[in-house]
């Protein structure tokens, strides 16, 4: 297409608006074809690979941000988004690099040093994370987001009255943007969660939740009767034999992270965190047109990303992507001989604490209540199926179990795996491998227990939710507990 610098001026102004309002599927055709009139732009492709990041398609993101930096290198905005990317694709040296090369620049960039903090933070550094801030003192502004960093870092201390003085600034600063505002106002309701403060905890969490653009449910009826025994038995098996992918498969918030990090503990395991791209292929081509060919591809493909991703050496790689559980009829011809993990946790306590968490515009549903019971129902529903229609080994590991007697369940994981057990699974805690989900504070614990049965703090609060769940939700007191907490 001829270059035309008016037309893709003018696309990238509506591409920016619809990324804005959270349209992204709008959005991502505008960019793309901003970018065909003026494929050199580097603001184009900039604001095309922060979609991608918003999105985690975030190889396609970096892949964007390398060909922008030809056309305007050391540009420490476009190494700050850079780094997004592969902070999602789990490359954190290169992440680090991308940031120190930006901070090299321009020392006083304030969102390159506040992701160089939460970078630390999430590696359980929090030690780096103070001497960073420290210097960053010395010659940059007291930043909104500098201000962030102090609270997660004070948060991550356990420092909760601190921590609460830092993001209560942040909702009264006047150029601080809303969307930081609604992140500070979930910090503040993790920090009086933590204080006992509950009523206190869920209005901010209300609030946080509040104005939000209406998720979609994922209905699994449709899916379910498209992806039948007869259709299943009629799609061809990959070739390759691998059992080197494991799966993990769970709500949000119900011990995939925990799961994650027992069995990348062991030295013969890599994870690559929440892969998307078997999430892409199902979405190339319909089932019922699948053909041989198809399916190796799609296999030879998702195994040159483990290799380019964590090298060939791991026996076993882990891969635990948001949404697994639409992608296992998929997965079952490509890798029949994989094995899956499915976590599973109290229903209630489950999707509260997707409620309680930032999770931005990725899991809409997580802001409303009602939604989020209808959303575990219906991951339930399409888990039962696959457990009657599919050949995989898929092993159920609930979250309450693991917790109350931890080695037993950790060494059932690594056996369910096909490889022998190792003592370091029993201190993954004391792993230093970066966490990018909202666990990563919990996984530094040894076992986190506290969460149990959590959801009685704030039953007044959330009838929709135990509404919505129906015959998943148990309200019943445990033996030998009190009724009030």
């Amino acid at each position: 297409m001829a270059k035309n610098p008016y037309q893709a001026a003018k696309l990238f102004e509506q591409g920016t608006r619809a990324m804005k309002a959270e349209q992204f599927g709008i959005a991502r055709g505008l960019l793309q074809k901003a970018l065909s009139f003026d494929k050199d732009n580097p603001d184009i492709m900039g604001r095309l690979a922060q979609l991608h990041i918003a999105t985690w398609n975030s190889q396609e993101a970096v892949d964007l941000l390398r060909r922008s930096l030809k056309r305007r290198p050391n540009h420490p905005d476009t190494l700050l988004v850079l780094s997004q990317g592969y902070m999602q694709l789990g490359e954190i040296d290169r992440m680090h690099e991308a940031l120190d090369k930006a901070l090299s620049w321009d020392p006083g960039h304030p969102a390159c040093m506040h992701a160089k903090v939460l970078g630390f933070i999430n590696a359980g550094q929090p030690e780096l994370a103070r001497e960073a801030l420290d210097r960053y003192e010395q010659i940059g502004e007291p930043h909104t987001l500098i201000v962030m960093a102090h609270g997660k870092l004070a948060r991550t201390e356990k420092k909760y009255e601190e921590a609460i003085r830092h993001f209560e600034q942040i909702l009264e600063r006047e150029d601080a943007f809303e969307r930081q505002k609604r992140s500070s106002r979930f910090e503040i309701g993790h920090c009086y969660d933590a204080l006992g403060e509950y009523d206190k905890a869920f209005e901010y969490f209300r609030v946080a939740n509040g104005g939000h653009i209406p998720g979609k449910v994922f209905h699994a009826k449709s899916m379910i009767e498209q992806w039948s025994k007869e259709l299943l038995d009629s799609i061809p098996v990959a070739d390759n034999g691998s059992a080197r992918p494991v799966f993990i498969v769970g709500m949000p918030r119900s011990g995939t992270t925990l799961t994650e990090q027992v069995l990348s503990a062991h030295p013969s395991v890599e994870t690559v965190g929440e892969a998307a791209l078997i999430g892409h292929q199902l979405l190339r081509k319909g089932p019922s047109s699948l053909t041989g060919e198809d399916i190796n591809a799609y296999a030879n493909e998702y195994l040159d990303m483990l290799n380019e991703r964590v090298g060939a050496g791991a026996t076993r790689v882990v891969d635990k992507h948001m949404g697994m559980e639409r992608t296992l009829g998929l997965i079952s011809r490509m890798f029949p001989g994989a094995t899956v993990i499915h976590c599973l946790r109290d229903p209630i306590d489950s999707c509260l604490s997707s409620y309680f968490q930032n999770f931005g515009t990725n899991v809409n549903y997580s802001r409303d209540l009602r939604m989020l019971g209808e959303q575990y129902v219906a991951h339930r529903k399409m888990m039962d199926h696959w457990g009657e229609v599919l050949d995989l080994k898929i092993m159920p590991n609930r979250y309450e179990e693991m917790v109350a007697d931890f080695e037993p369940r950790a060494r059932g994981l690594i056996e369910h795996i096909g490889l022998d057990f190792h003592e370091d699974c029993l201190r993954f805690h004391e792993s230093k491998a970066f966490v990018t989900t909202a666990s990563s504070v919990q996984v530094r614990s040894p076992i986190y227990q506290s969460s149990k049965q959590r959801w009685r703090h704030y039953e007044k609060h959330i009838g929709p939710l135990i509404e919505a769940l129906g015959d998943y939700a148990d309200t019943s007191v445990p033996e030998g507990t009190e009724q009030e907490v």
